[in-house]
Protein backbone atom coordinates (compact mmCIF):
# COMPACT_ATOMS: atom_id res chain seq x y z
CA UNK A 1 0.00 0.00 0.00
CA UNK A 2 0.93 3.23 -0.70
CA UNK A 3 2.36 6.13 1.85
CA UNK A 4 -0.32 7.55 3.81
CA UNK A 5 0.16 10.78 3.03
CA UNK A 6 -0.46 10.41 -0.99
CA UNK A 7 -3.45 9.56 -2.65
CA UNK A 8 -4.53 6.33 -3.78
CA UNK A 9 -3.40 5.17 -7.58
CA UNK A 10 -6.42 3.48 -9.76
CA UNK A 11 -4.46 0.69 -9.73
CA UNK A 12 -4.40 0.63 -5.73
CA UNK A 13 -8.64 1.55 -5.88
CA UNK A 14 -8.74 -1.60 -8.15
CA UNK A 15 -7.18 -3.92 -5.53
CA UNK A 16 -9.00 -2.51 -2.68
CA UNK A 17 -12.33 -2.44 -4.43
CA UNK A 18 -11.78 -6.22 -5.54
CA UNK A 19 -10.85 -6.73 -2.27
CA UNK A 20 -13.68 -5.44 -0.95
CA UNK A 21 -15.73 -7.36 -3.26
CA UNK A 22 -14.53 -10.48 -2.70
CA UNK A 23 -15.52 -9.78 1.35
CA UNK A 24 -18.81 -8.67 0.15
CA UNK A 25 -19.32 -11.91 -1.66
CA UNK A 26 -18.01 -14.12 0.98
CA UNK A 27 -20.71 -12.91 3.11
CA UNK A 28 -22.19 -9.43 4.61
CA UNK A 29 -21.36 -8.79 7.84
CA UNK A 30 -18.75 -11.48 8.02
CA UNK A 31 -15.66 -10.05 9.61
CA UNK A 32 -12.07 -10.90 8.74
CA UNK A 33 -9.54 -12.61 11.28
CA UNK A 34 -8.41 -10.61 13.37
CA UNK A 35 -4.52 -10.63 14.34
CA UNK A 36 -3.90 -12.97 17.34
CA UNK A 37 -2.05 -10.48 19.70
CA UNK A 38 -5.16 -7.61 19.75
CA UNK A 39 -7.40 -7.95 22.79
CA UNK A 40 -11.10 -8.96 22.08
CA UNK A 41 -12.05 -5.11 22.72
CA UNK A 42 -9.85 -3.91 19.55
CA UNK A 43 -10.80 -7.39 17.46
CA UNK A 44 -14.19 -6.08 17.99
CA UNK A 45 -14.25 -2.61 16.77
CA UNK A 46 -12.05 -3.58 13.85
CA UNK A 47 -14.73 -6.44 12.46
CA UNK A 48 -17.24 -3.54 13.19
CA UNK A 49 -15.26 -1.35 11.46
CA UNK A 50 -15.07 -4.20 8.29
CA UNK A 51 -18.63 -4.57 8.15
CA UNK A 52 -18.95 -0.81 7.66
CA UNK A 53 -16.41 -0.85 4.79
CA UNK A 54 -18.54 -3.54 2.87
CA UNK A 55 -21.43 -1.67 3.55
CA UNK A 56 -20.41 1.68 2.28
CA UNK A 57 -18.75 -0.33 -0.72
CA UNK A 58 -22.21 -1.87 -1.93
CA UNK A 59 -24.36 1.56 -1.28
CA UNK A 60 -21.37 3.45 -3.42
CA UNK A 61 -23.01 3.21 -6.90
CA UNK A 62 -26.10 4.67 -5.67
CA UNK A 63 -28.15 6.78 -7.75
CA UNK A 64 -26.51 6.31 -10.88
CA UNK A 65 -28.63 3.14 -12.16
CA UNK A 66 -32.32 1.88 -12.09
CA UNK A 67 -33.40 -1.35 -11.86
CA UNK A 68 -35.64 -3.42 -14.28
CA UNK A 69 -39.11 -3.10 -12.31
CA UNK A 70 -38.69 0.70 -11.42
CA UNK A 71 -41.35 2.51 -11.85
CA UNK A 72 -41.72 5.61 -14.24
CA UNK A 73 -38.44 3.89 -15.42
CA UNK A 74 -38.84 6.52 -18.40
CA UNK A 75 -38.79 9.38 -16.23
CA UNK A 76 -36.33 8.55 -13.66
CA UNK A 77 -33.99 7.76 -16.35
CA UNK A 78 -33.85 11.08 -18.30
CA UNK A 79 -33.59 12.19 -14.88
CA UNK A 80 -30.29 10.58 -13.97
CA UNK A 81 -29.31 11.35 -17.54
CA UNK A 82 -29.82 14.92 -16.47
CA UNK A 83 -27.81 14.45 -13.49
CA UNK A 84 -24.88 12.62 -15.05
CA UNK A 85 -22.64 15.14 -14.92
CA UNK A 86 -22.71 15.36 -11.06
CA UNK A 87 -23.07 11.91 -10.34
CA UNK A 88 -20.72 10.83 -12.62
CA UNK A 89 -18.25 11.81 -9.72
CA UNK A 90 -20.14 10.66 -7.07
CA UNK A 91 -19.24 6.76 -7.23
CA UNK A 92 -15.02 7.38 -8.07
CA UNK A 93 -15.57 9.47 -4.58
CA UNK A 94 -17.17 7.07 -2.91
CA UNK A 95 -15.21 4.33 -3.88
CA UNK A 96 -11.78 6.73 -2.65
CA UNK A 97 -13.74 7.46 0.73
CA UNK A 98 -14.19 3.43 1.35
CA UNK A 99 -10.20 3.03 0.15
CA UNK A 100 -9.22 5.62 2.89
CA UNK A 101 -11.24 4.10 5.11
CA UNK A 102 -9.96 0.66 5.15
CA UNK A 103 -6.44 1.75 4.70
CA UNK A 104 -7.02 3.97 8.27
CA UNK A 105 -8.13 0.53 9.40
CA UNK A 106 -5.29 -0.99 8.83
CA UNK A 107 -3.05 1.70 10.12
CA UNK A 108 -4.96 1.32 12.96
CA UNK A 109 -4.87 -2.70 13.08
CA UNK A 110 -0.78 -2.30 12.79
CA UNK A 111 -0.87 0.34 15.84
CA UNK A 112 -2.89 -2.08 18.21
CA UNK A 113 -0.24 -4.50 16.93
CA UNK A 114 2.54 -2.62 18.06
CA UNK A 115 0.93 -1.16 20.84
CA UNK A 116 0.39 -4.76 21.99
CA UNK A 117 4.06 -6.06 21.67
CA UNK A 118 5.39 -2.63 23.51
CA UNK A 119 3.12 -3.88 26.75
CA UNK A 120 4.33 -7.47 26.35
CA UNK A 121 7.80 -5.76 26.26
CA UNK A 122 7.37 -3.28 28.84
CA UNK A 123 5.91 -6.14 31.09
CA UNK A 124 9.16 -8.17 30.62
CA UNK A 125 11.20 -5.48 31.50
CA UNK A 126 8.90 -4.45 34.55
CA UNK A 127 9.45 -7.72 36.05
CA UNK A 128 12.68 -7.76 35.92
CA UNK A 129 12.98 -4.42 37.41
CA UNK A 130 10.98 -6.07 40.23
CA UNK A 131 12.96 -9.06 40.46
CA UNK A 132 16.38 -6.45 40.28
CA UNK A 133 14.60 -4.34 42.78
CA UNK A 134 13.80 -7.72 45.26
CA UNK A 135 17.45 -9.04 44.57
CA UNK A 136 19.13 -5.72 45.97
CA UNK A 137 16.29 -5.72 48.99
CA UNK A 138 17.79 -9.14 49.97
CA UNK A 139 21.21 -7.45 49.20
CA UNK A 140 20.42 -5.01 52.02
CA UNK A 141 18.77 -6.70 54.59
CA UNK A 142 22.17 -8.75 54.21
CA UNK A 143 24.11 -5.95 54.59
CA UNK A 144 22.46 -4.43 57.25
CA UNK A 145 22.84 -7.89 59.23
CA UNK A 146 26.42 -7.81 58.11
CA UNK A 147 26.41 -4.41 60.05
CA UNK A 148 24.82 -5.67 62.97
CA UNK A 149 26.71 -7.87 63.70
CA UNK A 150 29.95 -6.18 63.17
CA UNK A 151 28.94 -3.12 65.47
CA UNK A 152 28.18 -6.41 67.89
CA UNK A 153 31.83 -7.16 68.05
CA UNK A 154 32.79 -3.88 68.05
CA UNK A 155 31.01 -3.03 71.17
CA UNK A 156 32.29 -6.43 72.32
CA UNK A 157 35.81 -5.44 72.02
CA UNK A 158 34.99 -2.43 73.77
CA UNK A 159 34.01 -3.99 76.18
CA UNK A 160 37.17 -5.79 76.48
CA UNK A 161 39.30 -3.16 76.38
CA UNK A 162 37.26 -1.51 78.96
CA UNK A 163 38.27 -4.61 81.21
CA UNK A 164 41.86 -4.58 80.19
CA UNK A 165 42.15 -0.88 81.47
CA UNK A 166 40.55 -1.17 84.60
CA UNK A 167 43.00 -4.27 85.43
CA UNK A 168 45.98 -2.33 84.30
CA UNK A 169 45.36 0.01 86.26
CA UNK A 170 44.60 -2.36 89.66
CA UNK A 171 47.73 -3.57 88.63
CA UNK A 172 49.78 -0.30 88.67
CA UNK A 173 47.56 -0.04 92.12
CA UNK A 174 49.10 -3.59 93.12
CA UNK A 175 52.52 -2.43 92.29
CA UNK A 176 52.48 0.78 94.39
CA UNK A 177 51.33 -1.02 97.03
CA UNK A 178 54.32 -3.57 96.87
CA UNK A 179 56.67 -1.59 96.58
CA UNK A 180 55.29 0.52 99.89
CA UNK A 181 55.24 -2.98 101.59
CA UNK A 182 59.02 -3.47 100.14
CA UNK A 183 60.17 -0.82 101.68
CA UNK A 184 58.38 -1.09 104.94
CA UNK A 185 59.27 -4.29 105.21
CA UNK A 186 63.07 -3.47 104.47
CA UNK A 187 62.63 -0.88 107.36
CA UNK A 188 61.34 -3.62 109.47
CA UNK A 189 63.73 -6.11 108.63
CA UNK A 190 66.85 -3.80 109.53
CA UNK A 191 65.31 -2.80 113.03
CA UNK A 192 65.38 -6.67 113.43
CA UNK A 193 69.09 -6.99 112.88
CA UNK A 194 69.97 -3.92 114.43
CA UNK A 195 67.76 -5.38 117.60
CA UNK A 196 69.62 -8.75 116.99
CA UNK A 197 72.85 -7.55 117.27
CA UNK A 198 72.72 -5.30 120.03
CA UNK A 199 71.21 -7.87 122.14
CA UNK A 200 74.19 -10.28 121.14
CA UNK A 201 76.34 -7.41 122.20
CA UNK A 202 74.70 -7.14 125.53
CA UNK A 203 74.92 -10.24 126.38
CA UNK A 204 78.61 -10.49 125.98
CA UNK A 205 79.02 -12.67 122.59
CA UNK A 206 81.60 -13.40 120.38
CA UNK A 207 82.38 -11.77 117.05
CA UNK A 208 81.47 -14.80 115.72
CA UNK A 209 77.85 -14.26 116.51
CA UNK A 210 78.34 -11.81 114.75
CA UNK A 211 79.69 -12.84 111.66
CA UNK A 212 76.50 -15.18 111.99
CA UNK A 213 74.26 -13.01 111.98
CA UNK A 214 75.47 -11.26 108.58
CA UNK A 215 75.36 -14.47 106.76
CA UNK A 216 71.61 -14.69 107.90
CA UNK A 217 71.14 -11.45 106.72
CA UNK A 218 72.45 -12.50 103.58
CA UNK A 219 70.60 -15.27 102.90
CA UNK A 220 67.85 -12.86 103.38
CA UNK A 221 69.35 -11.04 100.03
CA UNK A 222 70.66 -8.03 102.41
CA UNK A 223 73.82 -7.00 103.39
CA UNK A 224 74.97 -6.86 106.55
CA UNK A 225 73.73 -2.78 107.46
CA UNK A 226 76.31 -2.16 109.62
CA UNK A 227 79.20 -3.47 107.71
CA UNK A 228 77.86 -1.23 104.65
CA UNK A 229 77.76 1.83 106.82
CA UNK A 230 81.43 1.27 107.75
CA UNK A 231 82.09 0.69 103.89
CA UNK A 232 80.04 4.03 102.92
CA UNK A 233 81.98 6.55 105.54
CA UNK A 234 84.84 6.01 103.08
CA UNK A 235 82.80 7.89 100.64
CA UNK A 236 81.06 10.99 102.64
CA UNK A 237 82.80 14.05 101.88
CA UNK A 238 84.45 15.36 105.47
CA UNK A 239 82.53 17.40 107.78
CA UNK A 240 83.80 21.22 106.77
CA UNK A 241 82.80 20.39 103.02
CA UNK A 242 79.62 19.52 103.65
CA UNK A 243 78.69 22.46 105.93
CA UNK A 244 80.13 24.86 103.31
CA UNK A 245 77.86 22.90 100.79
CA UNK A 246 74.64 23.35 103.30
CA UNK A 247 75.28 27.07 103.54
CA UNK A 248 74.96 27.11 99.44
CA UNK A 249 71.30 26.44 99.77
CA UNK A 250 70.71 27.98 103.05
CA UNK A 251 68.63 30.22 101.93
CA UNK A 252 65.86 29.02 100.14
CA UNK A 253 65.64 26.30 103.29
CA UNK A 254 65.40 29.87 105.59
CA UNK A 255 62.78 30.84 103.02
CA UNK A 256 61.04 27.47 103.24
CA UNK A 257 61.21 26.65 107.41
CA UNK A 258 59.47 30.53 107.96
CA UNK A 259 55.97 28.81 108.48
CA UNK A 260 57.29 25.41 109.32
CA UNK A 261 60.24 23.44 110.75
CA UNK A 262 63.18 21.67 108.89
CA UNK A 263 63.43 17.87 108.12
CA UNK A 264 66.90 16.60 107.55
CA UNK A 265 67.35 12.95 106.52
CA UNK A 266 70.13 10.68 106.55
CA UNK A 267 71.95 13.14 108.91
CA UNK A 268 75.02 10.95 109.49
CA UNK A 269 76.73 12.93 111.46
CA UNK A 270 74.75 15.89 111.37
CA UNK A 271 76.65 18.30 109.04
CA UNK A 272 73.76 20.07 107.90
CA UNK A 273 71.96 20.17 111.10
CA UNK A 274 74.61 22.11 112.44
CA UNK A 275 74.10 24.70 109.54
CA UNK A 276 70.77 25.06 110.04
CA UNK A 277 71.34 26.02 113.71
CA UNK A 278 73.62 27.90 112.67
CA UNK A 279 71.26 30.16 110.49
CA UNK A 280 68.30 30.47 112.85
CA UNK A 281 65.49 27.60 112.07
CA UNK A 282 63.74 25.09 114.04
CA UNK A 283 65.40 21.52 112.66
CA UNK A 284 65.35 18.42 113.53
CA UNK A 285 66.61 15.32 112.10
CA UNK A 286 66.31 11.61 110.99
CA UNK A 287 68.62 8.78 111.32
CA UNK A 288 68.80 5.06 111.52
CA UNK A 289 72.07 4.50 112.98
CA UNK A 290 71.69 3.88 116.55
CA UNK A 291 75.40 5.31 117.39
CA UNK A 292 74.33 8.68 114.86
CA UNK A 293 71.35 9.33 116.44
CA UNK A 294 73.42 8.77 120.50
CA UNK A 295 75.74 11.34 119.20
CA UNK A 296 73.44 13.94 117.56
CA UNK A 297 71.30 13.99 120.86
CA UNK A 298 74.47 14.46 123.02
CA UNK A 299 74.95 17.51 120.68
CA UNK A 300 71.90 18.67 121.46
CA UNK A 301 70.09 17.87 117.91
CA UNK A 302 66.57 16.56 117.87
CA UNK A 303 67.00 13.20 116.32
CA UNK A 304 64.10 10.27 115.58
CA UNK A 305 65.98 7.03 114.91
CA UNK A 306 64.05 5.66 111.95
CA UNK A 307 64.55 4.94 108.20
CA UNK A 308 64.61 7.71 106.37
CA UNK A 309 61.82 7.32 103.58
CA UNK A 310 59.49 5.45 105.83
CA UNK A 311 59.41 8.36 108.41
CA UNK A 312 58.39 11.14 105.89
CA UNK A 313 55.70 8.50 104.52
CA UNK A 314 54.36 9.13 107.92
CA UNK A 315 54.94 12.46 108.46
CA UNK A 316 51.50 14.73 108.36
CA UNK A 317 50.64 16.50 105.21
CA UNK A 318 51.90 20.27 105.12
CA UNK A 319 54.07 19.60 108.31
CA UNK A 320 57.40 20.00 106.95
CA UNK A 321 58.34 23.98 105.72
CA UNK A 322 61.80 21.83 104.20
CA UNK A 323 62.72 18.54 103.53
CA UNK A 324 66.80 18.34 103.03
CA UNK A 325 69.21 15.31 102.48
CA UNK A 326 72.80 15.94 101.86
CA UNK A 327 73.83 12.01 100.81
CA UNK A 328 70.59 10.15 99.94
CA UNK A 329 69.44 10.36 96.53
CA UNK A 330 72.18 8.52 94.84
CA UNK A 331 72.67 5.97 97.64
CA UNK A 332 69.03 4.42 97.34
CA UNK A 333 67.17 2.78 94.78
CA UNK A 334 64.81 4.11 91.79
CA UNK A 335 61.94 2.76 93.34
CA UNK A 336 62.90 4.26 96.97
CA UNK A 337 63.75 7.72 95.21
CA UNK A 338 60.37 8.03 93.65
CA UNK A 339 58.77 7.19 97.04
CA UNK A 340 60.99 9.80 98.39
CA UNK A 341 60.25 12.75 95.92
CA UNK A 342 56.22 11.90 96.19
CA UNK A 343 56.27 11.39 100.29
CA UNK A 344 58.31 14.53 100.77
CA UNK A 345 55.91 17.03 98.47
CA UNK A 346 52.84 15.36 100.44
CA UNK A 347 54.94 16.26 104.02
CA UNK A 348 55.66 19.97 102.71
CA UNK A 349 53.63 22.95 102.90
CA UNK A 350 52.95 24.82 99.95
CA UNK A 351 55.97 26.37 98.58
CA UNK A 352 58.10 24.66 100.38
CA UNK A 353 61.39 23.20 99.53
CA UNK A 354 62.98 19.84 99.10
CA UNK A 355 66.77 19.56 99.05
CA UNK A 356 68.51 17.32 97.52
CA UNK A 357 72.05 16.36 97.02
CA UNK A 358 73.93 14.30 95.24
CA UNK A 359 77.46 13.16 93.74
CA UNK A 360 77.60 14.63 90.39
CA UNK A 361 78.48 11.85 87.97
CA UNK A 362 81.19 13.74 86.03
CA UNK A 363 83.81 13.00 89.53
CA UNK A 364 83.84 9.62 88.46
CA UNK A 365 86.63 9.66 85.92
CA UNK A 366 89.22 11.66 89.01
CA UNK A 367 89.97 10.87 92.64
CA UNK A 368 86.63 12.21 93.44
CA UNK A 369 86.42 10.35 97.17
CA UNK A 370 82.69 10.44 97.33
CA UNK A 371 82.65 6.71 94.78
CA UNK A 372 84.36 4.99 97.38
CA UNK A 373 80.68 4.64 98.51
CA UNK A 374 79.46 1.16 97.14
CA UNK A 375 75.64 2.29 97.82
CA UNK A 376 76.27 5.25 95.15
CA UNK A 377 75.21 4.90 91.65
CA UNK A 378 75.35 7.72 89.09
CA UNK A 379 72.49 10.36 88.69
CA UNK A 380 72.93 13.03 86.36
CA UNK A 381 71.22 16.12 88.16
CA UNK A 382 68.70 16.20 84.76
CA UNK A 383 67.38 13.29 85.49
CA UNK A 384 66.83 14.09 89.02
CA UNK A 385 65.37 17.42 88.06
CA UNK A 386 62.88 15.89 85.59
CA UNK A 387 61.86 13.40 88.00
CA UNK A 388 60.57 15.96 90.89
CA UNK A 389 58.87 17.93 88.27
CA UNK A 390 57.08 15.28 86.89
CA UNK A 391 55.80 14.18 90.07
CA UNK A 392 54.05 17.11 90.43
CA UNK A 393 56.96 19.81 91.85
CA UNK A 394 56.07 23.70 90.50
CA UNK A 395 59.77 24.52 90.01
CA UNK A 396 63.35 22.96 90.22
CA UNK A 397 66.95 24.03 90.25
CA UNK A 398 70.17 22.55 89.88
CA UNK A 399 73.08 24.15 92.31
CA UNK A 400 76.44 23.52 92.57
CA UNK A 401 77.77 22.45 95.55
CA UNK A 402 81.28 22.88 95.31
CA UNK A 403 83.21 25.75 94.46
CA UNK A 404 84.81 25.71 91.33
CA UNK A 405 88.07 27.71 92.34
CA UNK A 406 88.98 24.88 95.28
CA UNK A 407 89.59 21.24 94.83
CA UNK A 408 86.71 18.94 96.59
CA UNK A 409 84.22 16.47 95.36
CA UNK A 410 81.74 17.37 92.48
CA UNK A 411 78.47 17.85 94.46
CA UNK A 412 75.24 19.20 92.92
CA UNK A 413 71.68 19.56 94.93
CA UNK A 414 68.62 20.26 93.42
CA UNK A 415 65.95 22.30 95.05
CA UNK A 416 62.59 21.63 94.02
CA UNK A 417 59.69 23.89 95.61
CA UNK A 418 56.15 22.79 95.73
CA UNK A 419 52.92 24.98 94.34
CA UNK A 420 51.47 27.50 96.14
CA UNK A 421 54.21 29.70 97.61
CA UNK A 422 56.26 32.64 96.92
CA UNK A 423 59.56 31.33 94.92
CA UNK A 424 62.67 29.79 97.03
CA UNK A 425 65.63 32.37 96.53
CA UNK A 426 68.89 30.07 96.07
Amino acid sequence: MAAQDEPPTPTETARVVAEVGERAAAGAGAAPAPAPQLSARARAALGETRRHLDTAWHSSDAGTDLPDAARLRSVKKAVLVGLRPVTSHQVPFNRDLVVAIDRLANVVEELAGTVQTVEERTDGTLKRVQAGIATVEVGAADLEADAADLAAQVADLAAHAEDLVRRIEGAEADLVELRQAGAATRSREDVVLRAARDAVTAAGAAPSTALALGLLADEAGRADAHLLRQLAAAGRPDAEVLRRQARVVADAVVAAAAAAPVLDLASDRGEWLDVWDEVGVEASGVEDDPDHVEALRGRGHRVVAEEPVAHVRSAPAGSAGAITAAVLADVVALPDLVDLVDTARAALRPGGVLVLGAAHPNGQGTDDPQWADPRRRPLHPRTLTLLVLERGYAEAEVVALGDPDEPGPATYAVVARTAGGPPAPV
